[in-house]
């Protein structure tokens, strides 16, 4: 059986989903294993979309949910481009008020929260275990490329419960995060719908075009 499904993509029913997604966040949902990964399980357009992220593809076209790396550790999701050889490899952390930043009786700034610290070093270990397999039969066999371009996500917390300053931190700490040249991105639950609303934005107005 392959590792991913294939998807093939769907502009209208990608747009109902995120919408669905957007609704999804209103009822302020906490739970990693209860309600973020079932909900993208069961939203195969906007799972596999999640792909695109990776500058590399040029499609989400594969993805699949609770991959096991070969018996070693399992992805949330994992969606990509096997044309290009470009995937995701999803975490999806909690969203509790404490996920990203825990105060600290006299320090001046919060630490790094264990939910989000957990996370990435999930997604390392994932990364670390992609090098390590090289360019081997089973790679080929399940990523369709002896050898693919990687890039690690963490999906953990709420943007409203983020301070400035801290969410200045967040910021750079994902867009300068990257293992064995792999990006690795850390986003809030909100900071992912945007990023899905922008692009489904760009989808209504190319049917727009393309149907005046």
């Amino acid at each position: 059986m392959p590792l991913l499904g294939k998807i093939d993509p769907d502009g209208p029913v990608l747009i109902k989903e995120i919408e669905e997604f957007r609704q999804f966040l209103t009822k302020n949902p906490r739970g990693e294993r209860k309600e973020f990964l079932p909900f993208f399980a069961k939203h195969p357009q906007l799972g596999a979309y999640l792909g695109t992220m990776n500058d590399k593809a040029a499609a989400g076209t594969y993805f699949a949910t609770e991959v096991s790396l070969w018996g070693d550790f399992t992805c949330d999701l994992v969606a990509g481009d096997q044309s290009t050889k470009a995937f995701v490899f999803v975490e999806f952390e909690d969203a509790s008020p404490t996920s990203l930043f825990q105060k600290i009786t006299g320090r001046k700034n919060n630490l790094w929260a264990t939910r989000v610290e957990h996370g990435v070093s999930q997604v390392i270990d994932w990364l670390f275990r992609i090098s390590s397999e090289g360019t081997s039969n089973q790679m080929e066999r399940d990523f369709g490329a002896r050898q693919i371009t990687p890039m690690g996500l963490v999906v953990v917390g709420r943007s409203s419960e983020v301070s400035a300053y801290d969410r200045q931190r967040l910021d750079w700490r994902s867009k300068n995060t990257a293992i064995q040249g792999a990006k690795l991105a850390i986003l809030t639950y909100d900071d992912l719908l945007e990023w899905l609303q922008g692009r489904a934005a760009m989808l209504r107005d190319l049917s727009r075009a393309a149907n005046p």
